[in-house]
Parts: C-alpha cells; sequence; structure tokens
C-alpha cells in the first residue's frame, strides 16, 4: 500500500515552498508514488513543470491550489482551503480562483464562498490543516458551526469534499484530529492524511525558514522571522506517513482514492484553441509601420519586434484596436539565483556584518553553479567560509535554497496574446496592473502567442 501526498508547496510558494519540482518528483518515484501533489498558495505557476516531468517519470501530476475564502457573511476571518483539479475543466476553474483572488487586493489574495461555489465544478476539496475554518471551529469549541462549515462544503462539493487531517507533533493537531474524527463518524464525510509539505527533507527546516526571512526582508532577530513550529513539514516516505499514531488505514488509502479521481489523459492543462497565427499578428505590425524590425522564427509563436523610433504602447494600442477578442497581457519572469546571490540573502538573515558579506560573496568563482562547487573551486573561498559556523551553515543553506527563485517580476516588454475569456491566471502587481502568472514557457505550451518589444 502506497500513499500520496496531496498537500505540498513548491518553489512557486512565494513565501514558504522549497519542495523544488524536479526534486519532488524523484523523491515521489523513489518512494514509489503512484502520484504527487503540489499545492502552490495563490499560484498555479508551476503547473506545466510538474506535469511534464510527472509524465517523464511514469506518475500521475496533480495540481492543486492553497487559496483563501473569506465568509459571505459572519465574523469575515479568513481560512484556507486546498483545491486539486479532477480534469482540465477543474483546472480552469483553478486559474479563475487565481484571477478573482487578486482583483480587490493584490497584498491578500482572497476569495469569497460565493466565488468559490460558482467555480466548483471538477474539483476536489480539501477542509485544510489545524488552521483551516473547521478545525478552528472544532478547537473553539464551535461545534454546530463547525457542523454548518462542513454541511456548506459538501453541499458544494458533494463526494469530493474530504477532512483533512495532519499530524506534525502539535498539541493542536491532537486535540483537533479527535474532534474531527468524531464529525466524521456522524457526517460520514471521508478524512485523507496529509502532510503540510514545504520542503523535501528533516534538514531543510532551517532554510525554509530563511526563505520566509528573505522574502519578508527580515533576519532571524525579528520577532516574526521563524514560522515553522517544529521541522516535521518535509515531504516524507509512505512508510512515515503509515507510522504516525492514531489514524485509521483508510485515512492513508483515501489519498489514493483522490489520486484514481484525477484524469490527466486529454486535455488536463489546456491548450487555446486559437485561429489566430503569427503571420496574421505580424501583417497587423507591419500595416502599423513598415519600419518595425520584426522577427520570428518558424513553428514557433514568439514574435520580436525591434521599435525603432516607435513608441511600444502606440504600438499595443494598434493591436488591441485590430484585436478585440484578445488581451494583451505582461506576463511573468522568474528570475534565478546566483551561488553569491543567494550566499548574500541567507548571510543577511543571519545579521552578518556587510563587509564580511561583500568579502565572501567577492571569492565565489564565477562559473560555480553552487556553493558546494564553489567551495570545490575556491581555496580562498572554502577556508574563509568555513572558519565561521555561520557562514557554513549559510553555505549549506544557500544550496538548499539555490532552485528557488530570486524574484517574481513582470516582464515589462513582453506581452501574451490572450483570448478574452480564457482561463488563464491573472494577478496584479502592488499597482493593480494585471500579468499573466505563466512565464514564456508556460506561454509557449498553451499554444498563446507572445510579444518581445525590443527598444
Amino acid at each position: 500500500m502506497s500513499f500520496v501526498h496531496l498537500h505540498v508547496h513548491s518553489e512557486f510558494s512565494w513565501l514558504d515552498g522549497a519542495c523544488i519540482i524536479d526534486d519532488l518528483v524523484q523523491k515521489a518515484v523513489q518512494y514509489k508514488m503512484p502520484a504527487v501533489a503540489i499545492t502552490d498558495r495563490n499560484s498555479v505557476a508551476g503547473a506545466s513543470r510538474l506535469w511534464h516531468q510527472c509524465v517523464k517519470a511514469g506518475i500521475k501530476p496533480i495540481i492543486g491550489l492553497e487559496i483563501a475564502v473569506q465568509n459571505d457573511q459572519g465574523d469575515g476571518r479568513i481560512f484556507s482551503v486546498i483545491l486539486l483539479a479532477k480534469n482540465g475543466s477543474g483546472y480552469e476553474n483553478l486559474c479563475r480562483l487565481v484571477t478573482l483572488a487578486y482583483e480587490d487586493d493584490p497584498n491578500t489574495p482572497r476569495i469569497t464562498k460565493s466565488q468559490l461555489r460558482e467555480h466548483s465544478r471538477d474539483l476536489i476539496c480539501l477542509s485544510f490543516s489545524v488552521v483551516g475554518e473547521l478545525c478552528t471551529q472544532l478547537l473553539e469549541g464551535k461545534d454546530e458551526q463547525a457542523r454548518q462549515v462542513s454541511d456548506w462544503y459538501y453541499e458544494v462539493y458533494g463526494e469530493d469534499y474530504y477532512y483533512e487531517i495532519q499530524n506534525h507533533g502539535l498539541p493542536s493537531e491532537a486535540v483537533a484530529m479527535n474532534k474531527l474524527l468524531n464529525l466524521a463518524y456522524q457526517t460520514k464525510i471521508p478524512v485523507v492524511l496529509t502532510n503540510d509539505c514545504h520542503y523535501m527533507d528533516r534538514s531543510d527546516s532551517l532554510a525554509i525558514d530563511s526563505l520566509n526571512c528573505i522574502r519578508k526582508g527580515l533576519d532571524f532577530a525579528h520577532p516574526e522571522a521563524k514560522r515553522f513550529a517544529c521541522n516535521e513539514y518535509y515531504f516524507k516516505s509512505p512508510k512515515e506517513m503509515k507510522a504516525l499514531k492514531g489514524f485509521p488505514p483508510q485515512l492513508t488509502k483515501n489519498t489514493l482514492e483522490i489520486a484514481d479521481k484525477i484524469d490527466v489523459t486529454d486535455g488536463y492543462i489546456p491548450v487555446a484553441e486559437i485561429d489566430l497565427s503569427v503571420p496574421s499578428v505580424v501583417g497587423l505590425l507591419s500595416s502599423y509601420s513598415p519600419t518595425l524590425r520584426i522577427k520570428f522564427k518558424p513553428r514557433s509563436r514568439h514574435i520580436t519586434v525591434s521599435l525603432m523610433d516607435h513608441k511600444s504602447a502606440d504600438v499595443l494600442e494598434h493591436l488591441r484596436q485590430q484585436l478585440l477578442d484578445y488581451d494583451l497581457v505582461h506576463f511573468t519572469e522568474y528570475e534565478s539565483w546566483t551561488p553569491r546571490s543567494i550566499y548574500s540573502a541567507v548571510l543577511n538573515t543571519m545579521n552578518m556584518p556587510d563587509e564580511k558579506i561583500k568579502e565572501l560573496c567577492g571569492l565565489i568563482p564565477a562559473g560555480a553553479k553552487t556553493l558546494r562547487e564553489a567551495v570545490l573551486l575556491s581555496i580562498d573561498f572554502s577556508c574563509l567560509s568555513s572558519e565561521d559556523y555561520l557562514c557554513s551553515l549559510a553555505a549549506e543553506t544557500g544550496d538548499t535554497l539555490i532552485n528557488t527563485f530570486k524574484e517574481e517580476i513582470t516582464s515589462r516588454h513582453n506581452y501574451a496574446l490572450i483570448p478574452k475569456g480564457m482561463p488563464v491566471p491573472i494577478v496584479r502587481d502592488i499597482y493593480g496592473q494585471p500579468r499573466c502568472q505563466y512565464d514564456l514557457s508556460m506561454i509557449t505550451q498553451t499554444g498563446l502567442i507572445s510579444l518581445e518589444f525590443q527598444l
């Protein structure tokens, strides 16, 4: 009997995800798991990468999402749920929900229960961890309100609604477990065991706390620096999950039941069906001005436009007038770390003096791809970084985080032509400007045409 992880944060969970998708799939194969999910917070940006890596490895990809839901009425509190796409239609609803979450407040993405109901088709819903709405009500002794929450979600999702239960060794989880199992006995709603996976190995717990500090611009001395109460939030083996005490065997079997509901055979990540061709777009650009220098490769859907003396805003307006059925939207770039940049960032979280950081980073060879490689290539860096425990620890931590990404930025001179109404995840920056959550690779794989303006 195997097990499937259904609550996993990849590198695309901005604040607290370090389960690198490539490593995640490799580990799932090593553990002989038939499937693996990613459930990034407010993001489906890793969907395509997981799909391709899983297909290559011969296991089933499960695309999910952690999203915050606000009650339409009542106390106004916000609680997260886990949503898993059963098929392409479900994935489209994940995209719609991401877009809705960012519409009103980009700094605190959330949806309402009404929006969740409206876009619930072909989704599996897990009730979330001990801090979800259901367990919170139970822990507060509000059993009747908890039952009302359960009834609402069951009404919306029916047999695709599961109580989610976890055990990271926290006292609150032990209390919630008993109360949730009692409620399940009354409602007959199935319970599924998950582990809230934020990193790959137990030893990576310091790295995830460092990542959270980096993202928030804090050091470890700050009272809000450490987030995780223990080091149990890692990608555990089936044997480790089954060894958790106090859980009926059916809870692990239900992970397999959920995985069996996922259909990835046809259009799990939908491809755009559009009549617009690259030559047609090139023709429209040329009609604006024959002096534009336009390049594209055969069978490519990416067009490069050298503006010469023209303004990109004018060219875009011309295209918008000609392509009324399309939106021209920026897409996202996920900037990678270098050994120097990640080492500097980790040392900053450890409150290392700036001069020391500059000295250490200056010794990292330009050709090194990792900090471990830098140690092997440079005797000076090896000696200096090992003289101090924190510097040595920072090198180890940096290599754990190097395959997360440094920045998530709007690609200012790049646009995707997206058919109006096509469900793609649109987020908004702090100024309210929209951008597609996909990067260029994902834009290409979904069959969309992209433009790059060069000044």
